[in-house]
């Protein structure tokens, strides 16, 4: 090596020297270093000092690049953006503005709304229709809010397909187990024991995450649930047993649901599950007389 060295670095840490020294030595630079104390110092021959310098600040830039956009791919994306939960919340907001528009909203309710008693005699189908439909602008506005808290995560943990199909499964079995809950002339409308469901499938997620052993932490989001059921069952119209009854349809099929979900996997699943949901709604409004 030429003796006409000079120092490139210096007063390194050993690691930070060791990076150095390895970085140049695959480069094909030749480089020697001398220890001062606990610090270290990097020489280089002279002719080679530019090429050296800028390949370790080549070095640091990419590197940092890459440490960047690995922290960014890592960020989780917000889960409350999930396009699959706007086109929903699009599709209620356009059902409610039809039926306004078209003055036939007191008749879509009497003829789609959960109604304990004709459920009771067979239309079924009243479980699903009734998801859609809701008394005022505030009812719809507020179950707006409870599809972007609760089901856009809920869609972006279980699919574009597979959450929309626990969102509609939830709130039609609460709506069904509502009805025989009452077995009287009780009316129920709206999104909220579907939102509700989804809150319920949330603390299902939790508790069956991988890699948690069963301990009282495990139990804490199905007590936030609740806490939430309790906070959004109150006010004159409110029916506070299809909230309940929802969260339940969400929580107990969703301990089943999330770990089936997690081991069965192949590339048709998420768009089958679509299908299915688009085929059902489909069916109920045909079962209309």
């Amino acid at each position: 090596m030429d003796e006409n060295l000079i120092k490139i670095y210096t007063h390194l840490p050993a690691k930070k020297a060791d990076l150095i020294i390895l970085i140049l030595t695959s480069q094909h630079i030749e480089n020697r270093v001398e220890k001062e104390n606990n610090l270290f110092h990097i020489l280089v021959n002279e002719k080679d000092a530019n090429k050296a310098v800028a390949t370790i600040e080549t070095y640091y830039k990419e590197n940092k690049f890459f440490r960047l956009k690995q922290k960014l791919q890592e960020f989780p994306i917000s889960s409350f953006k999930s396009l699959t939960a706007f086109i929903i919340m699009g599709l209620l907001c356009g059902i409610h503005a039809t039926c306004i528009h078209t003055l036939s909203h007191e008749n879509m309710i009497l003829k789609y709304g959960a109604s304990a008693l004709f459920i009771l005699q067979g239309e079924t189908y009243r479980a699903i229709t009734a998801l859609f439909l809701h008394s005022n602008a505030q009812h719809l506005i507020g179950n707006m809010a409870g599809m972007l808290i609760f089901g856009a995560p809920l869609i972006s943990l279980a699919g574009f397909g597979m959450g929309p199909f626990m969102l509609l499964f939830a709130g039609t079995l609460g709506n069904l187990l509502n009805a025989y809950l009452y077995q009287s002339a009780h009316l129920s409308i709206g999104a909220s024991t579907s939102i509700m469901g989804a809150a319920g499938l949330l603390a299902a997620y939790q508790i069956t995450q991988k890699g948690k052993p069963l301990q009282l932490n495990n139990f804490m989001p199905l007590i936030a649930g609740a806490v939430l059921v309790g906070m959004f069952s109150h006010g004159e119209n409110t029916d506070v047993w299809a909230h309940v009854l929802g969260f339940l349809c969400g929580l107990f099929p969703g301990i089943i649901f999330f770990p089936l979900n997690r081991t069965i996997q192949f590339p048709q699943k998420e768009g089958l599950a679509l299908f299915t949901t688009l085929g059902i709604l489909a069916l109920a409004l045909l079962s209309t007389p």
